[in-house]
């Protein structure tokens, strides 16, 4: 799949003054080649390996459906395999500039 974020951002320690909570990050574009059990993203010729589970919703849940979450240490990635689209997160909890979240979609190639 090529994958191209719209939206990425940080959130900042403090409100700014104008109020903004979150700085706006450089979006990223990537290959992701997913194998059930595991996910390689492939940008700027570096690959980062993730191990993947299919999203299982609980009784009280209404989704997501047809999902799968990927994990890599601190690195998480929900793609919805119905839609093509995503959520890319850095969730740092010893390092609170490098938690940052994006969103966007992917186009499947060579089929």
């Amino acid at each position: 799949m090529l994958c191209s974020e719209d939206v990425s951002f940080k959130p900042k320690e403090h409100p700014a003054k104008d109020g903004s909570l979150v700085d706006p990050t450089a979006t990223r574009r990537y290959s992701l080649v997913w194998s059930y059990e595991y996910l390689n993203l492939i940008s700027a010729g570096k690959t980062e390996f993730f191990e993947c589970l299919k999203i299982k919703p609980r009784l009280n849940e209404g989704g997501p459906r047809n999902s799968i979450k990927c994990q890599n240490g601190i690195y998480f990635i929900t793609i919805d395999l119905t839609k093509f689209t995503f959520i890319r997160a850095n969730l740092d909890p010893q390092n609170l500039a490098n938690v940052e979240i994006a969103h966007g979609s992917c186009k499947l190639i060579g089929s």
